[in-house]
């Protein structure tokens, strides 16, 4: 089994343009993250908490969609993909505007399977 320090650093190199790597509590604060030094993701974790619970409200409730399972984000400088993994986590990629989206989908649905036999 991988550790979740691995799990993070295959994620950063198995598509281009990944910037960060990291899964978020539900709680709205950071498990762990790859490269450590982006210390601002604490306040990007707690904002994408506010709104998949938000989300949740609005999409599984509301609408009767079930349980919002991805989020996909996309703004000038950066674009997130984030993924529940369990009822309490989330993965996040953090991404390079000119990144291939879907190759980096594609990562985060390996790296979401990974993350959650880990954390289940």
């Amino acid at each position: 089994m991988r550790s979740l320090d691995e799990i993070l650093e295959r994620l950063l190199t198995q598509a281009d343009g990944v910037l960060v790597a990291a899964v978020g509590g539900m709680d709205g604060l950071v498990v762990e993250q790859r490269p450590q030094e982006r210390a601002e993701l604490a306040v990007c974790v707690a904002e994408l908490t506010n709104a998949l619970v938000g989300l949740r409200r609005a999409v599984g409730e509301a609408l009767a969609g079930g349980a919002v399972e991805e989020l996909s984000v996309s703004s000038e400088r950066v674009q997130a993909l984030v993924r529940h993994v369990t009822p309490e986590h989330y993965l996040l990629l953090a991404l390079e505007p000119t990144a291939d989206r879907a190759a980096a989908a594609r990562a985060l649905d390996e790296g979401a399977n990974r993350v959650r036999e880990l954390l289940a």
